[in-house]
């Protein structure tokens, strides 16, 4: 009956929670955004965690069960073979209950005999045998002959106290035999029948504990039905969230593509009118430096990533930007000053579409006016520049097309 109990209680955990995934699956789709929410992907994963306890809980309630089965299974082939053994000695009762009927028999052959011989003694003695006795007695020749006769008459009474007694005793043997036989029959039948009634109530309680079993499992199978869609559809609802969100990555990493794009396509468009500073460089114009010798350069200036900026230093350790641009070209023989605003006018200004690895990139508060330029990097390529950034940072790669950048230059060759 406990067992029953379990059944239906895992039974009723197992309904409702086929009615928390009924749940839980539409409520998990019902989300405006891109794909599945987080907290409908989290939702559906902590349903899961509770099924997973239910599953849990079911194996640990059908082993449980499982092992209270087996015991009963036990007590089953005991009572089974106590029965076999009562059967046994019911026959063996039947087998000696046959040969005391064999005694049995005798001793009512004997009773028979006994009451016969009785009954013809009391037919002499009916018929006046006492009287012809005493005749015979009387009528004997002489004292010899008497007491002769009297040894005879003694001898016939003592047969007859036989008789009686034998009768008696025979009749005492065959009620203790009657009572005997049937004091064994009533035993034997007695231990077969209170074997068998032991062993059907023990097989009545392994049948209803195999149904308990039998249900147990079904609902731990149901639960793990559930368990295995609950998992798949949280599978599902994270697969879609993360499709969703590297779609909108994909997407927003587009628009800023688009946009940085139309900001470049700006700047070269400033770039082409080559805006002056009014200011004036110490160096002569003459032809731009090499390609080879603006790689030179950057490798130098790549070779410092990792020092500390230091506002007006200019190397080995320290820099600031026009610094690390002084130095790094200084390496390879070309000279310029410690200024971004006379960086800006010791090279010829070229479109940003013209760009190779080595340039000089600007930046100026008002883009439309170079006697705003504030900073300078070295660019690398791929819309990148290596640079010493501001106090607290360190020469570093960064972004070269910010909304800043007002145009590039390639150093002359002096």
């Amino acid at each position: 009956m406990r067992a029953r109990g379990l059944a239906r209680t895992l039974a009723a955990a197992v309904f409702a929670g086929s009615g928390l995934l009924a749940v839980a699956t539409p409520a998990a789709a019902s989300h405006g955004g891109p794909g599945p929410s987080a907290a409908a992907v989290q939702a559906s994963k902590d349903y899961v965690a509770r099924v997973e306890r239910q599953v849990r809980a079911a194996a640990g309630t059908v082993a449980k069960s499982q092992a209270a089965l087996d015991s009963l299974t036990t007590d089953a082939e005991v009572a089974a073979e106590a029965y076999n053994k009562a059967v046994i000695v019911a026959g063996a009762a039947q087998q000696r209950l046959a040969a005391d009927q064999a005694v049995l028999d005798e001793a009512s052959a004997q009773v028979d005999s006994a009451r016969a011989k009785v009954g013809a003694y009391a037919a002499d003695a009916y018929r006046g045998g006492n009287l012809a006795n005493l005749d015979a007695l009387l009528s004997s020749d002489g004292p010899q002959a008497m007491l002769d006769r009297l040894a005879e008459l003694d001898a016939v009474a003592r047969v007859q106290r036989n008789v009686l007694q034998d009768l008696a005793a025979a009749q005492v043997y065959q009620r203790g035999v009657q009572r005997q036989a049937v004091a064994i029959a009533n035993q034997a039948s007695a231990a077969a029948n209170a074997a068998a009634q032991a062993r059907d109530r023990v097989q009545a309680k392994v049948n209803a504990q195999t149904a308990a079993v039998t249900a147990l499992k079904q609902a731990q199978q149901h639960l793990a039905d559930v368990l295995t869609q609950a998992q798949a559809h949280a599978n599902s609802l994270e697969r879609a969230r993360l499709a969703a969100l590297a779609q909108a990555r994909a997407e927003a990493a587009a628009r800023k593509a688009a946009a940085a794009a139309a900001a470049a396509a700006a700047l070269r468009q400033k770039a082409t009118h080559r805006p002056t500073f009014t200011g004036g460089g110490s160096h002569a114009y003459g032809a731009t430096v090499s390609a080879a010798t603006e790689r030179a350069a950057l490798h130098y200036a790549e070779s410092q990533i990792g020092k500390p900026y230091q506002w007006g230093a200019a190397g080995p350790d320290t820099y600031d930007c026009s610094g690390l641009v002084m130095w790094s070209y200084a390496q390879v023989g070309v000279t310029v000053d410690h200024w971004t605003g006379f960086q800006w006018n010791e090279g010829a200004h070229i479109a940003l579409s013209d760009l190779r690895a080595g340039d000089l990139v600007f930046f100026a508060t008002d883009t439309s006016d170079p006697n705003t330029i504030h900073h300078v990097g070295m660019y690398i390529g791929d819309g990148q520049m290596v640079e010493a950034p501001y106090t607290g940072a360190d020469v570093r790669i960064s972004n070269a097309f910010r909304p800043d950048l007002i145009g590039a230059v390639r150093l002359y060759q002096h």
